[in-house]
């Protein structure tokens, strides 16, 4: 290579590093925009309120319980008032759990049924098998039979009473009569009409006596029903504000709680709406973080994948960068060579 061409090469040479190197120093300032666009996202991952849940434990409310007698009435909430005839006195919302009887059916499974009838075709005797219990009614020793028959004063059975009304009869009609059967099976009494058993069919059965199949008997359970009464009354505080003392001055919805003062004890209880709602609402904020975080670990992935473009890219002009030094340096050589072999020969 003459003198010329080796100079022309150096000179290209040197451009194309030049070039090399101002592509390098592009990818480091692109790599240092990306690693303060990541540590931007890191500063807002520490700005971001982790939700905590709520515990059972702070969610526990004053309760106030009536001392009467016949209602366990709770103060659910007052308020003063503060005008009218009763400027001064509270406003106060009173509630219990209302157990109120109600009729219902049971059917007993796989029931004998054994049945005798008079001439007159009144049952003389009757014997249920129910499960592992036997019941018997015999007309000749009516007082041993632990079926009892029912014929009259109804009243006096209050389960019977609540069953009758439910079929619309009314127990106290003098002129009813009517026929009832009962036992009692862990401390329930439950109640078969005379009617309701001359519908049996017996004939399908190869003893025209006996019936053999599903039985239903009725019985009085309890409905529960929140009461809720709305009274006027005046309230004593002690020196924390706790409620000691309420004086019922007027409550149209339960006439026998007026004009009577009544102790208060407090308690507490978990307040279970208040933990729901909390419960809710960190369900809520727990999801818009949790979203939150996927898109800056989404974004900073992005990052962390561009940047490892640009650091692989890096090194293949660091490599292209040596290459062209080793080249240079070995023209600069051959250049340097040549002008001391001219100078040389020139003596």
């Amino acid at each position: 290579m003459g003198m010329a061409a080796s100079q022309a090469r150096f000179l290209g040479l040197t451009a194309r590093k030049s070039n090399v190197e101002f592509q390098g120093q592009q990818i480091n300032q692109a790599r240092t925009a990306l690693t303060n666009e990541v540590m931007g996202l890191y500063g807002q991952y520490a700005k971001l309120d982790v939700p905590v849940a709520p515990s059972k434990y702070d969610y526990v409310k004053t309760t106030y319980s009536i001392d009467s007698t016949y209602e366990n009435y709770q103060l659910k909430d007052f308020t003063k008032i503060t005008k009218g005839d009763y400027a001064g006195y509270y406003s106060v919302t009173l509630t219990c759990d209302d157990e109120i009887p109600k009729a219902y059916s049971k059917t007993f499974k796989d029931t004998v049924l054994t049945a005798k009838q008079d001439e007159e075709g009144n049952f003389n005797y009757l014997h249920f098998v129910i499960g592992t219990n036997m019941y018997t009614y015999d007309a000749a020793n009516e007082k041993e039979s632990s079926l009892k028959k029912i014929t009259g004063d109804y009243s006096q059975y209050p389960g019977l009473s609540t069953i009758m009304k439910n079929q619309g009869l009314d127990p106290a009609d003098p002129e009813l009569n009517k026929t009832y059967y009962c036992f009692t099976k862990d401390s329930q009494s439950y109640y078969v009409s005379e009617d309701d058993l001359k519908l049996v069919d017996f004939e399908k059965q190869e003893d025209k006596s006996m019936y053999y199949g599903d039985f239903t008997f009725d019985y009085q359970g309890i409905f529960h029903k929140d009461k809720e009464v709305q009274a006027i009354a005046a309230l004593t505080q002690d020196s924390r504000g706790r409620l000691t003392a309420i004086n019922v001055l007027k409550c149209d919805d339960d006439k026998d709680l007026e004009e009577k003062a009544y102790s208060v004890k407090v308690g507490s209880d978990s307040d279970e709406d208040g933990y729901l709602d909390a419960m809710n609402r960190y369900n809520y904020e727990k999801d818009k973080y949790e979203k939150r975080v996927k898109e800056l670990n989404a974004k900073i992935e992005k990052i962390q994948t561009e940047d490892k473009a640009l650091e692989l890219k890096l090194a293949q002009l660091d490599t292209e960068q040596e290459a062209l030094k080793t080249e240079m340096d070995a023209i600069s050589q051959t250049i340097t060579d040549t002008i001391d072999k001219l100078f040389d020969s020139s003596k």
